[in-house]
């Protein structure tokens, strides 16, 4: 599951740097909006790790 959250936030970077030298500000918003995407995903995978692990 961790391996799944970092693929997240590793997406994430890749798309805010690919935003940050975006040629329009639409498509620099678009990345961003996809970024925001994967944190929350990273951020789902890991709540339900920690949960897992109280579980136990």
């Amino acid at each position: 599951m961790l391996g799944r959250a970092l693929m997240h936030v590793r997406a994430a970077i890749a798309l805010r740097d690919c935003a940050a030298s975006a040629p329009s500000d639409i498509e620099r918003h678009l990345l961003m909006k996809v970024a925001a995407i994967h944190e929350a995903r990273a951020r789902k995978v890991l709540r339900a790790s920690q949960s897992q692990v109280r579980r136990r």
